[in-house]
């Protein structure tokens, strides 16, 4: 039987092609793969944005550090634990009453607050806490207690040497000051500032219940 130079192509072309059953096969491997990979994913996504939110503040404490001992003037952090905000603040220093009325202290904020670069926010899922959270059962770095009662807001103070203080020039208690950042997954990142200014960054292992620098 004669069979056509067409026919043979058709024939060719329709025998190159996939089965029903073999595109379900291989859709039923990609939804199988994405399964397992996709949850690490977003795990991974949580876990970055963790470590942002850890890096931001720590950046931003020691800028206002620097600018404490380079202009001569306090400057602090304000971090709204419930808003999920925090911005970098300069404050009064030697400016008399005389000046601005709110100038009594030293480490009083102006009457119109001098905001350096503006508010920042926490990533979306990400949440503070200026006390240690429950599941967490030991302290980072030089932590020794909590805040009694946790603040809200958190204001870490800087001298005009650049260490930290309290709100009215002191040391600060409790082996420094402390912000834990907490996620949807339960990771948990705290970004401290010891009595001697050094500012760190750690991560929580719920496995070994340990800190460890990050």
């Amino acid at each position: 039987m004669f069979v056509s130079q067409w026919e043979v192509k058709l024939v060719k072309k329709h025998g190159s092609g996939f089965t029903l059953f073999e595109l379900m096969v291989v859709i039923l491997i990609f939804a199988v793969v994405a399964a397992f990979a996709l949850p690490q994913a977003l795990n991974a996504i949580k876990d970055y944005r963790l470590n942002a939110d850890g890096t931001s503040i720590a950046s931003m404490l020691n800028v206002a550090r620097m600018q404490a001992a380079s202009q001569f003037a306090p400057y602090r952090v304000v971090i709204n634990v419930a808003a999920g905000t925090y911005w970098e603040e300069q404050l009064c220093g030697n400016t008399p009453a005389s000046v601005d009325p709110n100038c009594t202290s030293p480490y009083n904020p102006y009457s119109t607050p001098r905001i350096v670069g503006g508010t920042q926010y926490i990533s979306q899922g990400d949440s503070f806490s200026s006390c240690r959270p429950t599941a967490i059962s030991a302290y980072p770095g030089e932590i020794q207690a909590d805040p009694n009662p946790c603040p809200d807001p958190l204001y870490i103070y800087f001298n005009t040497r650049g260490s930290p203080v309290s709100s009215t020039g002191n040391p600060v208690s409790n082996g420094g000051y402390v912000l834990y950042i907490t996620n949807s997954a339960q990771m948990t990142e705290a970004v401290t500032v010891a009595v001697g200014g050094a500012v760190s960054t750690w991560l929580w292992n719920s496995v070994s219940g340990n800190w460890s620098g990050s």
